[in-house]
This record gives structure tokens, sequence and C-alpha cells, in this order.
């Protein structure tokens, strides 16, 4: 019976071991490698945090690891990692966004005085370690108040990474929503890819944040540090951070849009309201634009180009791109990347009819969709059903 609980703490060790590497050098990798992946982009943040979940990896394997000392310095260590990760990842949103690095001391105040009331919180912890495999030093052991207080301080840092990340999460997933607004008012294809694989910071995040609480309750009702609960729960992170970061080497660069200070707002609807609150365009040049953009769509059939974006349509018309995108928000009531769209689907409903023998990719490409899986989801949004359903229901011919 004991040969066998060594023989599977010592498999848990070399899977632990392994699963750590492979992390630790997933991120260092990436990070060494964000350069040559993405040259247009200069990505510092998402560097930083490459390398801030690469040293959390590290000191989360010291603190696992039977035979490590200092441990009271690797879990420190790793509290205070976590407390810069939704900060670091906040920025990295920014830089994304806005197409600029910020500079850190762009994070509000009230976080800045709970990361240093978070890291105070951590000394006794730190001061704490000594080179004995366990927390509590044999040699000489703490008081029980010592006690007490060292675990009042790591709870007051627990209890500010709970609130913390939530707040962050909050801002992130603000950023991304005026992000997309500002692409879909400025091209007619969404860089799909790109949107999705952002959302990832948030889930980042997330899991990171559930995974923490998770072991904190573990700890403290159910097992020590390296039970198998913390094991499982350390599986899972890993393995969600790879995945992640998977998803987030897939980033495309957008081309340039210029940033707006709707940005940074703190409402959607706030935003809004104030992107044309100084426009200067009266009820004359309202209807001459309005002309011309029924002209370019209906007459042109401008949106069968794929690449069609609102500078383009800007050029071509002669007209302010801030013009034209007022005139589509507030005249049209929808963004650039909606209107585009309606006129697609509209052709493409007509070709879906009238030439049954083109297949639906076809159609698709013929009407300015760049991908197949763009135009089953436009083509849902406007008609609640896909485009064989469509041409299967109209016309009863049966589609593979």
């Amino acid at each position: 019976m004991v040969q066998d609980r060594l023989l599977n703490k010592y498999f848990m060790n070399i899977f632990q071991t392994s699963l750590f590497a492979i992390a630790m050098g997933y991120c260092l990798l990436s990070a060494a490698g964000l350069r040559n992946l993405l040259p247009q982009w200069r990505l510092r943040y998402f560097s930083v945090f490459l390398l801030l979940e690469a040293l959390g990896f590290g000191f989360e394997w010291l603190m696992l690891h039977p035979d490590t000392g200092f441990k009271s310095l690797w879990l420190g260590g790793l509290m205070q990692l976590s407390l810069l990760i939704a900060p670091c990842l906040w920025l990295c949103t920014l830089e994304i966004t806005q197409q600029q690095a910020p500079r850190p001391v762009t994070l509000p105040g009230l976080h800045k005085w709970l990361l240093l009331v978070a890291s105070l919180c951590l000394l006794p912890l730190l001061l704490s370690a000594h080179a004995g495999t366990g927390f509590g030093n044999p040699l000489e052991p703490v008081s029980a108040y010592q006690a007490m207080f060292i675990h009042g301080t790591m709870l007051i840092c627990i209890a500010i990474f709970t609130l913390q990340v939530p707040m962050f999460i909050a801002r992130i997933r603000l950023l991304l929503q005026a992000y997309e607004q500002r692409i879909a008012d400025n091209f007619s294809n969404l860089h799909e890819h790109s949107l999705h694989a952002l959302h990832w910071l948030l889930l980042i995040l997330l899991v990171k944040w559930l995974m923490a609480i998770l072991r904190t309750l573990h700890c403290m009702y159910i097992g020590p540090v390296g039970g198998l609960g913390i094991n499982l729960f350390m599986t899972i992170e890993i393995l969600f951070t790879l995945r992640a970061l998977f998803a987030l080497s897939r980033l495309t660069p957008v081309p340039p849009i210029a940033a707006q200070a709707s940005v940074i707002h703190e409402t959607l609807e706030t935003a809004t309201a104030e992107k044309y609150a100084n426009s200067a365009l009266d009820d004359a040049t309202r209807r001459r634009i309005l002309g011309k953009l029924q002209d370019v769509m209906e007459a042109q059939k401008l949106y069968t180009d794929a690449s069609l974006n609102l500078r383009q349509l800007s050029e071509q018309l002669r007209e302010s791109s801030h013009y034209l995108s007022q005139v589509i928000n507030q005249e049209l009531g929808t963004s650039f990347y909606e209107w585009v769209n309606r006129y697609r689907v509209e052709a493409a409903k007509q070709a879906l009819l009238n030439e049954p023998d083109k297949t639906i990719l076809n159609i698709a490409e013929e009407v300015g969709f760049n991908s197949k899986s763009t135009f089953n989801t436009a083509f849902r949004q406007y008609t609640q059903m896909t485009p064989s359903e469509y041409r299967r229901q109209k016309t009863n011919i049966v589609v593979d």
C-alpha cells in the first residue's frame, strides 16, 4: 500500500513537472516569437503577460514540488503575480484596441492603491520563508498570533484579488465592445478570428479568478496545498491557458482605425451620444450623402467588393468619412458593416433562387463575403435561416 502511494506520488510529480515545463516553455517561446509572428503590432503588454505567466507557472511548480524550500517565498510571488495579471491584460487590451502602447500610469488610481495594499499584505508571508521544504519552519516556529497575522494579511490580499478581477473584466469587456463597434463602422467584413481571439483575454481572467478562489477554499476547508484538488485546479488552469494562448496567437492585424476617445468612456451609450455632438453636418449635406450612398450600392453594386471599407468609400464618393459614418449611423440607424451586408444578403437571396446551380460558397464570394462562415452568420441574422434552408424552402431543391 505504501509502495503504491509512493509510486502514485512519483508519477504525479512527473506529470506536474512535464505540464509546468510545457506551459513555461510555450509562454516563453510565444513571447520570444511575438515580434516575428505579428510584426505590424507592438504588443508590449502581451509580451509582459506571457513572461508573467511563465514566471507564475515556475513559482507554482516550486511551491507544489515536495522537495523545494522557501515555499512561502514562491507562494507570495505567485500571489503578487496574480494581482498583476488583470491590470496587464487590461493594458494589453488597450494596446490592441487603440493600436498604441499605453503607459502603466493609465491604470485607475483605485487599482494602484489596491495593488500597493495587497503587496504590503504579502510582506509577512514573504518574510516567513525559510530553506525547509514546508511552509512552517520547525526550527523557529511562529506563535499563534504571528500565524494569525500572516493568514489574515493573506486573506486581505485574496479579497483584493477577488474584487479586482471582476472590475477589470468589466473594463476589458467595455473596451472590446467599443473596438468591435469601431470595426463595424469602418469595415464591411469583420476580422472574425481576431475578434473571437480577443475574447480569450476575458476567459483567461475568468478562469484564473475562479481557480484561485477554488484553491483558496480547498486549502481552507479540505486539504493541504499539494492535495489532489489543488493538482486538478492547477491542471485545468494550465490547459485552459495554453488553449487561450493558441487562440490569441491567431490574431491578425486590423488595418489602422482612427482611435476615438469613446474607447475609454465608461459606457457605450455615452460614447455614442457624444460621437457626433460637434458635427456640422446640415440637412442638405445629409440628403446629398444619402443619395450617393444609395446610388453606389444599388447602381454600382459596390458591396460586391469584399475589401470595401469606409475610407475607400469616402475616397470614391469624395465625402468626409466622418460624415459618411454619421449618416449611416444616424440616418440609416445602422453600422457600416450591417448596412453593406444587408445589400449583400439581399443579392445573395436573389442568387440562391435564380442560380440554383451555383454553390453557396460561390454566391457568398460573388456578393462580397470573404468566407462562408461570415456569410452564414449574416444571412441567418437577416432571415433567421441558413442559405441552404432558404434555398430549400423557397425552391424545394434538396441541397447537400
